[in-house]
């Protein structure tokens, strides 16, 4: 009883000063659905774990922007290991509305670059303790 009360407690005073993942890049698009109303894209998500220990993710949601625009929602309900130092991807499944896309065809057809912005939660931890910590991102991302 006292060993796990003594590695809870160890665990969110070690979650307290966690550092957020870092985005590394955004790779292998894909489209897994194709619809007037709604379309899946598929990618893989890389980030960095800048932490001194590993980790486990066991759900992310997050909400993709485009230019500032919304661009779709992601729900990942599978169990990803984190290594300690190292970076470490999972794939993600965007619901994407076609309303927000057909406005703006053109104009992404003509870029070479656009500002990506990621914002969301992810279900993270060790042991069986998993905290809520947020995930961001917003930044400039090649598209050719």
């Amino acid at each position: 009883m006292v060993k796990s009360f003594l590695f809870i407690l160890t665990l969110g005073f070690a979650t307290l000063f966690l550092r957020e993942p870092e985005f590394v890049d955004a790779r292998n698009f894909g489209l897994k659905s194709l619809g007037t109303k709604t379309s899946t894209v598929t990618a893989d998500l890389f980030y960095y774990n800048p932490n001194n220990m590993g980790l486990q993710m066991k759900k992310a949601e997050v909400d993709v922007y485009i230019d500032d625009k919304f661009l779709g929602h992601s729900l990942l309900d599978t169990l990803i290991f984190i290594p300690k130092k190292d970076t470490f991807s999972f794939p993600v499944n965007l619901e994407v509305e076609m309303k927000n896309i057909f406005p703006n065809a053109f104009s992404l057809l003509t870029k070479t670059e656009i500002d990506l912005r990621i914002e969301g939660t992810a279900k993270v931890g060790k042991g069986g303790i998993f905290l809520n910590v947020p995930v961001r991102y917003q930044g400039k991302q090649r598209i050719r």
